[in-house]
């Protein structure tokens, strides 16, 4: 073996989406166009992507939880230069340990709000909201903004702990633009929300807090709806979720309009 020397050398192409893991399901403003790619581990992971992506298919339904996969996690903020960066960045580490909680420096930030300067002098550690720059906790004065990651508590644990009583005892003020907004309006919009949400819409002038669930009673989604009046309601959630509960608002629109 010593001496048999390389007798020939084949590269060929990966396919990564920007945190590893595959692009899978259907895409969102085409009709009955699917996507199964950026498999890596093709072998390995061929036979659940088949599994989901038929199931899905036939019965409206992958059949387990597949967000790690879904295509829908990512929006148009996952650009070309971006996602370049992740894949880059993912790759180097593959055979790292992943820390819960970790924030990852490629490609950011990637997009801010008009309030980035001024988090950021006030010490704010900032993570990445689906794609948007968002204060996660504040390290004390003096103190360098910087999570230490830890299997166990990390440092965040002591200053969160004060918001957190500063916040019950006193006063606090929070960003909310890292959450995905939506707005459902018209003669049919309280029917329509009646019918997706797990709790009736509130009366004009008040909020609710609903879950959503799928046909088979499975969890979705968790949403805070205000009647704004005049056939109007205002709804908040998840921004990692906007494009998944996008989909499934689509999917659901009365066929009427």
């Amino acid at each position: 073996i010593e001496k048999a020397g390389i007798k020939q050398i084949i590269n060929g192409p990966f396919t990564f989406a920007l945190d590893g893991n595959p692009l899978v399901g259907p895409v969102q403003g085409l009709t009955n166009f699917w996507c199964a790619c950026a498999v890596m581990a093709g072998f390995s992971q061929g036979g659940g992507v088949g599994l989901a992506l038929s199931n899905w298919m036939v019965h409206g339904d992958p059949g387990f939880d597949v967000w790690g996969m879904d295509v829908a996690r990512f929006g148009e903020w996952a650009t070309l230069r971006y996602t370049n960066a992740k894949v880059r960045e993912n790759y180097s580490r593959r055979f790292s340990i992943r820390f819960p909680n970790e924030e990852l420096p490629a490609a950011r930030p990637a997009q801010t709000t008009p309030l980035y300067d001024t988090m950021l002098a006030n010490n704010a550690v900032m993570g990445d909201s689906w794609g948007l720059e968002t204060p996660l906790w504040f390290a004390p004065k003096g103190a360098e903004p910087k999570d230490i990651v830890s299997f166990h508590r990390s440092n965040d644990f002591g200053p969160i702990g004060e918001e957190v009583r500063a916040t019950r005892e006193k006063v606090g003020v929070t960003e909310i633009a890292n959450f995905a907004k939506y707005e459902v309006s018209g003669p049919a919009a309280e029917d329509f929300l009646n019918r997706l949400m797990t709790n009736r819409m509130p009366k004009t002038g008040r909020i609710v807090l609903t879950p959503m669930l799928n046909e088979f009673g499975r969890l979705i989604g968790d949403f805070t709806i205000a009647n704004a009046g005049e056939e109007r309601f205002m709804i908040w959630s998840s921004s990692a979720a906007q494009k998944y509960h996008m989909r499934w608002f689509e999917k659901h629109l009365p066929k009427d309009g």
